[in-house]
């Protein structure tokens, strides 16, 4: 069974183009329409895609059939959708809870590190504070999905203030990019839960061992920058809810102690994924085998 992830995120192709053009002209509902028979035929033809699907359901104890499949294809394409409306200039509802959290930290002149998975839609948190807080948002990207990210922001606002920061390019370039960033006051928008390389750690999640990257706590440590779990989730068609964790200190110290605040920041945030896979087990996008 394939666990590894291949670096490549669905949904940034050309089809990305067409839904740009009617949700810019027509709205969103055409895009709707259209995603039945395109969520129909990839629940056909992924086989390992529902593979990865059953899988994470059965370490909730859920059964799965076609329709569950179907399910998980039309959440995630009804992300890619609202994710890209945004970029078009259209509005979503949303709730947010403790939002003022990462207002305290940027009004006390640092940068923070935002915190999330493949749960929800992280792209729209992004939208969301550098409207709410009028600040850059730095997303952290792999370098074969940055430059197409890159391209889709600068083609719906040259101005964004969204900007990539690529991994997998030359690292000390990419520390140079993120300490910039944070010294900066800005935020630094990461996905904790897919790894690039073996800089990894196995922790209990959903009743069985996984891996999880540690790159981003190490550099947390180091910068001494507070991360911030944030999860934003769909609550029905066009209404979000929005929830920022609670605020992970660094501590200052020797490399023992930054050990172990990794060790204890890596166990909070997975517990916290956790919780909201249970909550929302639909809006699970890792498709993928993840044990």
């Amino acid at each position: 069974m394939d666990n590894n992830w291949s670096g490549k995120t669905e949904g940034w192709g050309f089809g990305i183009r067409i839904f740009f053009f009617l949700i810019r002209v027509f709205g969103f509902s055409p895009a709707y329409v259209l995603l039945i028979p395109v969520c129909f035929f990839y629940t056909l033809i992924k086989v390992k895609a529902k593979t990865a699907i059953k899988q994470f359901r059965s370490h909730l104890g859920l059964k799965t059939n076609f329709f569950d499949y179907y399910a998980h294809f039309f959440s995630f394409s009804l992300g890619i959708i609202h994710r890209t409306g945004l970029l078009c200039g259209k509005k979503l509802k949303y709730l947010t809870q403790n939002e003022d959290r990462i207002e305290s930290v940027l009004k006390s002149g640092k940068g923070v590190i935002i915190l999330s998975a493949h749960i929800g839609n992280f792209l729209a948190a992004a939208e969301i504070l550098k409207n709410r807080l009028n600040t850059a948002v730095n997303i952290l990207s792999v370098e074969r999905e940055s430059e197409k990210m890159r391209k889709i922001y600068e083609a719906a606002d040259k101005n964004s203030k969204i900007k990539i920061i690529s991994l997998g390019k030359n690292p000390l370039d990419t520390a140079f990019d993120i300490k910039n960033a944070l010294q900066n006051g800005e935020i630094v928008a990461a996905l904790g839960d897919r790894f690039i390389d073996d800089n990894v750690c196995e922790l209990e999640f959903l009743g069985e061992k996984a891996k999880f990257p540690r790159g981003i706590f190490e550099i947390a440590a180091v910068t001494q920058t507070p991360i911030i779990p944030v999860f934003v989730v769909r609550q029905n068609i066009e209404r979000y809810f929005f929830r920022a964790g609670d605020i992970i200190e660094t501590e200052s110290g020797d490399r023992r102690k930054r050990a172990e605040f990794i060790d204890k920041a890596m166990s909070c945030f997975v517990k916290q994924i956790e919780e909201q896979a249970r909550k929302t087990p639909l809006q699970w996008y890792n498709f993928y085998c993840f044990w």
